[in-house]
């Protein structure tokens, strides 16, 4: 026994009394670094206890305790090289001795550093440290505290088995929170699949564009690859998607869609591809991306045209690799998957500025469809009218249509296609207080339609010797006159304002000033 120990052997035997009294992890350390303080000549006395992963964190000085101290990584500093050689060191220098060069030190000048623990089980380190250049450690002093800790290896070893059954728990409760979120996830993936399976809708339309359309679908179902469907907006681009998809081998998959034009960049890469906790106390908690919930099924990927360059890329990578990264993620996960796209846009011009990835382009063009405007499938509109006008509603509660209101419906140009239609026969429904929707019952750009007319090869303008000029002139006068006068109608069916008519009438010498 040395000196310094025999001479304080009273309050180390209380010390041991009092440890052996407690498990409270933080009575244990406080009591620790007191009686060291009082016994050992230094400035202060620091307790830093082990992590479970390994990592140190200050939890007592001078007998009072820290909380929400920084987090010395394992293996770093002074404390990692205890801990890692289970042996004490000293240094009276330790601003020139590169153990102690990843720690902030502030003012301390010399430090003896000894492990905690018994059995090969590192419960901390002890820091006993000085400020002043008066007090230097030696090889006495470690003698001295390591005989101290001697005295102390009961409690110690008490508090080794509790923390270890501690951690223990620790980690079976993470696990068992894991395998239960992990568990969750597969349901929720199970109510994904259910709430995205789709059952397929028949197509309507018997004009011999929808019958060339639908037959071609069903071409592309049986073969497993990207596809771009193109067509006006309102064409009905998702209905030729869903119908490839309920007639491919993925039938049993999600179809899910999803627009870009609707989502911000950050907010397209997250609905996408997902995302990742933003810090590691939060690893279990990730935002599965439409790529990943329509494994096994087909992606809707619509108006795909304004999907940002950035992304684009992301989605290529994918087509070729079949894996993706989410948002923050570190490691990659495959998806099975179909993409179908949808644009309303010419892709050549798009990929002649530089707005959309050419191989991305190709890539998705492996087949292709288009789906054809409503004004070129005219023998279509009055079952789709009476199929819209009726959809929903019980049979005594049925409407047709009177033959002045399909009329219109047959002579309007539908610049948004079957999403317009569908618009104006809700609208119908709503306002006709009969049975019959009359022409009144439409909306205005509707009820006033006029077809233009074929012109026969007897009234086909010679042009070849014209200037635009004169040709515009020519076509402004032969609509004027083929709507019966009425400068409104015209403007409407040239695309051009009233005004601009009458700016156009009055050049060509057939109204006053005035009258402009």
């Amino acid at each position: 026994m040395t000196e310094m120990v025999a001479k304080n052997s009273t309050r180390i035997e209380e010390l041991s009394s009092i440890l052996l009294s407690t498990l409270d992890e933080q009575v244990f350390f406080n009591e620790i670094s007191k009686c060291l303080n009082e016994i050992v000549i230094s400035d202060r006395v620091r307790i830093l206890r082990v992590r479970e992963n390994g990592s140190s964190s200050l939890v007592s000085e001078n007998g009072q305790s820290v909380e929400n101290s920084q987090i010395i990584e394992k293996g770093a500093g002074i404390a990692g090289y205890v801990l890692r050689t289970k042996k004490s060191y000293f240094s009276n220098n330790i601003s020139r001795d590169p153990l102690f060069s990843s720690n902030d030190n502030g003012d301390t000048v010399a430090e003896l550093c000894l492990p905690l623990g018994c059995d090969g089980f590192m419960i901390g380190t002890i820091h006993i440290q000085s400020l002043s250049e008066d007090r230097a450690f030696s090889r006495e002093d470690i003698t001295d505290v390591l005989e101290i800790l001697g005295a102390i290896e009961k409690p110690v070893k008490n508090m080794k088995i509790y923390l270890s059954a501690k951690f223990l728990n620790e980690s079976l409760s993470r696990q068992i929170e894991a395998k239960e979120k992990e568990l969750e996830q597969s349901k929720s993936s199970v109510n994904i699949l259910d709430s995205y399976r789709i059952e397929e809708k028949d197509i309507i339309g018997k004009s011999d564009s929808m019958k060339e359309i639908i037959r071609v679908a069903d071409k592309v179902a049986a073969v497993d690859v990207a596809t771009l469907v193109l067509g006006e907006s309102g064409t009905g681009k998702e209905m030729i998607a869903r119908r490839v998809h309920c007639r491919s081998a993925r039938k049993e998959g999600a179809f899910i869609s999803v627009d870009c034009s609707s989502l911000s960049e950050a907010q397209l890469e997250i609905e996408l591809f997902g995302e990742e906790a933003r810090d590691f106390t939060e690893a279990h908690n990730v935002r599965l991306g439409l790529i990943e919930q329509a494994n096994n099924g087909t992606l809707f990927i619509n108006n795909i045209e304004s999907m940002p360059v950035m992304i684009q890329s992301k989605l290529i990578k994918f087509i070729n690799e079949k894996m993706a990264f989410r948002l923050r993620g570190q490691i990659p996960y495959r998806s099975d998957v179909r993409i179908i796209a949808s644009s309303a846009r010419d892709f050549s011009e798009l990929v002649d500025k530089g707005l959309f990835r050419e191989d991305l382009f190709y890539a998705l063009n492996t087949m292709s469809l288009r789906a054809p405007a409503l004004r070129d499938r005219v023998e279509d509109i009055e079952m789709l009218a009476s199929f819209f006008l009726n959809k929903g509603k019980s049979a005594d509660l049925q409407k047709s249509l009177a033959p002045g209101a399909l009329k219109s419906l047959q002579d309007y140009h539908w610049p948004g296609n079957v999403r317009e239609l569908q618009s104006v026969m809700e609208r119908a429904f709503i306002l006709s207080d009969g049975m019959i929707v009359e022409k009144d019952h439409l909306s205005e750009s509707v009820s006033q339609a006029e077809k233009v007319e074929e012109v026969s090869d007897s009234k086909v303008i010679e042009f070849s010797e014209m200037t635009l000029d004169e040709l515009e002139r020519k076509h402004i006068c032969h609509t004027l006159e083929h709507l019966g006068g009425n400068k409104t109608k015209t403007a409407k069916t040239l695309g051009i304002t009233v005004k601009t008519l009458y700016n156009k009438l009055h050049s060509y010498g057939m109204i006053e000033p005035k009258e402009a």
